[in-house]
């Protein structure tokens, strides 16, 4: 009966459609990246890194589910993806673009260098730019910046590039607080580093470019400025300061992880009051968290 069923059903499948097809090929499982890592993305997102939470997940071996991403969801990542890394690849036509560029034949990654004009291992023309990464020596936090470029001054410029819908586009005025508060950290991050290109970085000062993506952007009068005869751009830039104050809360977050990976803490205490909080109900280390087997012995919170 069962089999039967399936068997109908198979029939009924539109397999020489070219939406089906894609939409059965996109869909699908996607890994979570790895705690060992205290991303500067997580240290950003609104509802704040919890210590504890990564505490709980080394001492009980615990790993992150697959998150689900549906096919829209895939689509406008890869278009983003795809149309960052041309952003990146234009400013290496200049002969301005620093980051590492991986060979699209043999796979050798070149360190932190401009575009090469061929690969030093098979001789391959052909790259893909990756994000030099950063590691703060002192917390353990560890961003990616999309690219740092060579702008006339003694060190390089890091680059952050969003690619945005374009209503959002028009919208902007400022960068937005995620990413400027993000952007903050990654100076940080860079000048706490021990990378050997990090003395070659500018560490006080940070460029957010938006991309938009679709149609002209919007008019911008210094265009005509600049003497270019065109009216539209997709381009806006905004600049960063680093400010150390609005990030320390982000930094002790990230090192009493660190720390206690090294043990010289106990197990941190936690942010959320009872089991029964919002960010409780969905954390998957709930159940260690208030088991009582792992009461807390590191009181990280200021006001604590």
């Amino acid at each position: 009966m069962t089999i039967g069923f399936l068997k109908k059903a198979k029939a009924f499948l539109p397999e020489r459609s070219l939406k089906y097809l894609l939409h059965q090929h996109l869909n699908g499982p996607d890994p979570p990246r790895p705690l060992k890592t205290i991303h500067a993305s997580e240290l950003t997102k609104p509802e704040g890194l919890c210590p504890r939470m990564y505490a709980l997940a080394d001492v009980t071996k615990t790993k992150l589910k697959d998150d689900w991403l549906t096919t829209s969801e895939q689509a406008t990542y890869e278009l983003g993806r795809k149309l960052q890394d041309s952003v990146v690849n234009w400013f290496a036509d200049m002969g301005r673009a620093f980051c590492h560029w991986k060979c699209l034949a043999c796979g050798s990654v070149h360190d932190f260098q401009l575009r090469p004009l061929k690969c030093q291992q098979c001789g391959c023309k052909h790259f893909a730019p990756k994000e030099p990464r950063f590691e703060s020596a002192i917390s353990g936090a560890s961003c990616g910046v999309d690219v740092m470029l060579a702008l006339g001054a003694k060190k390089l410029t890091p680059v952050e590039i969003k690619t945005i819908d374009k209503d959002e586009f028009k919208a902007l005025k400022a960068p937005l607080a995620e990413h400027r508060w993000r952007t903050n950290l990654y100076l940080r991050i860079i000048a706490e580093s021990k990378e050997p290109w990090s003395d070659r970085v500018d560490t006080e000062r940070a460029k957010v470019l938006y991309v938009s993506k679709g149609g002209y952007g919007c008019e911008d009068d210094k265009l005509k400025q600049w003497g270019l005869n065109e009216r539209y751009s997709p381009f806006k830039e905004f600049e960063v300061e680093r400010k150390d104050a609005e990030t320390d809360d982000l930094m002790l977050r990230a090192w009493v992880v660190s720390e206690f990976r090294k043990g010289t803490i106990g197990m941190p205490c936690g942010i959320c009051t009872t089991a029964l909080s919002k960010r409780a109900q969905q954390c998957f280390m709930k159940g260690p968290c208030f088991s009582g087997a792992y009461p807390p012995e590191h009181q990280w919170q200021k006001d604590g």
